[in-house]
């Protein structure tokens, strides 16, 4: 399934912002400095000597990003994703290797405007415990030794070449990390995000098979009583293909919304009951306790026909008294439907209805842990006791 682009966007907005910030923030500081009366003149230069330091780590991180993880990490190529980032590494270093110098270098003081180049050669002249640390390039000349404060700017101790290289790779590695974590968590996110749309697309299509599934048996069984009660009740016949009509038209078009009124599947419910009685004698027992007045309530559709028809399929026997007992009630928010009936067939039988594994799915897709279902059998009746929250 190809995800649009749009679950992409959270990701590269936050790409964004982050290097946006990075290189943001030399502006911002010396524009402080500028604004504190730490010169002159706007220092522009060591500006843009942060932003070629910056350019070689944003380099490794779109090559990262947009080519090495999607292509080998993601693709399981874990081998060739260490080699190639480290190829990526010792590259992009080497490339930039002559335009970065290790802070305290020639190359790197003469971008520090003049007057603070005299501050730091004032600040040679003082006390060695007095010294401060050089925000501009200079490493900090701690301790005592021979020659403190005569050294020319530009010639005091800064990290070897070593050290500097390493602390790049360091933070390249960081970034990578941080990268490949970032990349793995918006991942797991849409792929988690598929899945939930996958399995409401499996569910649509099992609930259309669902109503395709009542309609066979049930529609000729009707069919049929009403063939037979054309020569006995015409008026009665007459009323029961209009019942039939408004059942028909709830499956094909009612029941395709995602949430219907509960009204409307209890006038369904109400429908598909009365139409079953018409084929069974005295001996079945059919209570119902389904509300004619309702709030604006909605709930999924064909929520509880399968209850209902494993009641009629598995409850119901020609030969001997029979029960069903039919439902449903408000109570604090919470929308209870109850059916009982008798068993005549194994209980593992109807706990295998038709819908019952569907219903199970779709509630937990819908409500999460929150809605209770209870199926039991128990003195020789089943018993299904559903109870979903108002507002799912």
């Amino acid at each position: 399934m190809k995800l649009p682009y749009n679950r992409y966007l959270p990701e590269q907005l936050l790409y964004l912002v982050i290097w946006l910030i990075v290189f943001l923030a030399p502006v911002v500081a010396y524009t402080f400095i500028f604004f504190s009366g730490g010169g002159d003149t706007f220092n522009w230069r060591a500006v843009y000597m942060l932003w070629e330091r910056f350019l070689p780590f944003l380099l490794i991180f779109l090559v990262n990003n947009y080519l090495l993880a999607p292509y080998l990490l993601f693709r399981n190529k874990y081998l060739y994703y260490v080699l190639s980032n480290v190829c990526l590494v010792v590259v992009v270093f080497s490339l930039f290797s002559f335009s970065h110098r290790p802070p305290g270098s020639d190359s790197h003081r003469k971008y520090v405007p003049k007057e603070i180049r005299d501050k730091e050669q004032d600040r040679q002249q003082l006390p060695p415990d007095l010294q401060p640390d050089s925000l501009f390039g200079e490493w900090p000349l701690r301790g005592k030794g021979p020659g403190r404060g005569e050294l020319p700017p530009g010639k005091g101790p800064g990290p070897s070449r070593f050290t500097f290289m390493f602390i790049n790779l360091l933070i390249a590695l960081l970034l990578i990390g941080f990268n490949v974590a970032v990349k793995q968590f918006f991942k797991s996110v849409r792929d988690e995000a598929a899945m939930r749309e996958s399995e409401r697309h499996r569910l649509q299509m099992e609930l259309e098979y669902l109503k395709y599934q009542i309609s066979p048996h049930f529609f000729m069984n009707t069919l049929n009583n009403i063939h037979a009660l054309m020569d006995m009740d015409v008026e009665k016949a007459k009323k029961t293909i209009l019942e039939l009509s408004k059942m028909m038209r709830y499956l094909l078009y009612g029941s395709s919304h995602k949430y219907i009124l509960l009204l409307r599947e209890v006038q369904f419910l109400n429908n598909y009951i009365g139409l079953m009685k018409i084929r069974y004698t005295e001996k079945v027992c059919v209570e119902t306790s389904l509300p004619a007045q309702l709030p604006e309530i909605s709930i999924p559709p064909l929520l509880f026909i399968s209850f209902v028809e494993n009641a009629f399929k598995h409850g119901v026997s020609y030969r001997n008294n029979s029960y069903i007992s039919v439902s449903l009630r408000l109570e604090d928010d919470h929308v209870v439907f109850h059916c009982v009936n008798t068993i005549w067939e194994k209980a593992e039988e109807q706990h295998r209805g038709i819908g019952l594994e569907n219903i199970r799915k779709r509630l937990k897709l819908l409500y999460g842990n929150n809605y209770t279902l209870s199926i039991q059998d128990h003195s020789g009746r089943f018993e299904v006791l559903l109870m979903i929250p108002i507002h799912p």
